[in-house]
């Protein structure tokens, strides 16, 4: 299942400049259902992704703290995906049709 996240600015109700859009995947079983393996697998990797550089000890000298990173990468890797042009414009077309002005 792929959806897309528009956050976006308000001002009087109305949509006034996109803030923020990304695009998330999780994966569903054939019935439909939430793979439940998957997203604990995905949940797993949101604490060391977001709080991976608070460390208690520091690397030995010469030697990079670099696991926050390549957990952050894996988390994008896992529940992210990229649009293709096409998919962009029919996104960018639906949130300025919503917003009733070009705002994308």
């Amino acid at each position: 299942m792929r959806y897309v996240q528009v956050v976006v600015n308000l001002q009087n109700r109305r949509a006034t400049e996109v803030l923020h859009v990304g695009f998330f995947q999780y994966r569903v079983l054939k019935n439909g259902r939430l793979d439940r393996k998957h997203f604990r697998e995905i949940m797993a990797a949101v604490p060391e992704a977001a709080f991976g550089w608070l460390q208690l000890t520091k690397p030995p000298p010469g030697v990079v703290g670099a696991e926050h990173r390549f957990a952050k990468r894996r988390l994008e890797h896992l529940n992210t995906w990229k649009p293709t042009r096409d998919e962009l414009s029919k996104l960018r077309v639906l949130v300025n049709h919503k917003a009733g002005r070009e705002i994308m």
